[in-house]
């Protein structure tokens, strides 16, 4: 054990940890009317606390974006990665539309932010964003949130039990973001 110990020393912090689940990780069995509570139940918390819900199924997806940004008379639109999500291209097809791409350090500015979110916790209906490379959160600037139904989960420990615990996230949206979850529109993808 001292050997394993002494081996332990010489990796980085981040090296030493092991996630341990704090859940049974059922989570992939769940039951499909169990699965469509969860998701009406996020779907509420978010509607609850001010922001625009929309289910939509992933064929739909890039008509969808395209109608929320058209409804914001968005002309530019912030991505958080390039070369951005293959869903904005149906609206950045049209004369006079742009998607800046870019992380947390760019200077440009946009009329919106599509993001991809990482985890939805339905008990709360907050948002967990990469951190790394996406475009700063701000209450100035409407939210085009994407959530694939697959990455809702009923509780915040159900979800922090599935990510990466070295991942940078941001978490918004939920009871306390009151004025961030008003700039928010969410496409719930089922």
């Amino acid at each position: 054990m001292r050997r394993v110990r002494d081996r332990l020393l010489d990796l980085p912090d981040d090296e030493r940890r092991v996630p341990m689940r704090r859940t049974s990780g059922h989570g992939d069995d769940v039951d499909p009317a169990e699965r469509a509570a969860v998701l009406t139940r996020f779907a509420d918390r978010l509607r609850e606390h001010g922001s625009l819900v929309r289910t939509v199924d992933i064929a739909g997806l890039p008509a969808a974006v395209a109608d929320v940004l058209y409804g914001m008379s968005a002309s530019s639109v912030l991505a958080a990665v390039e070369p951005g999500p293959a869903w904005l291209d149906h609206w950045a097809s049209a004369p006079g539309h742009q998607v800046v791409h870019g992380g947390s350090g760019t200077t440009e500015a946009g009329d919106a932010v599509v993001r991809d979110v990482v985890a939805g916790d339905a008990s709360s209906g907050s948002l967990a964003l990469d951190v790394d490379g996406g475009p700063a959160v701000s209450e100035a600037i409407p939210q085009v949130c994407v959530v694939r139904a697959d990455r809702v989960f009923g509780s915040l420990p159900d979800a922090l039990d599935r990510l990466d615990p070295r991942r940078p996230l941001v978490w918004l949206g939920g009871p306390g973001d009151a004025g961030l979850a008003r700039q928010l529109v969410v496409l719930l993808v089922e």
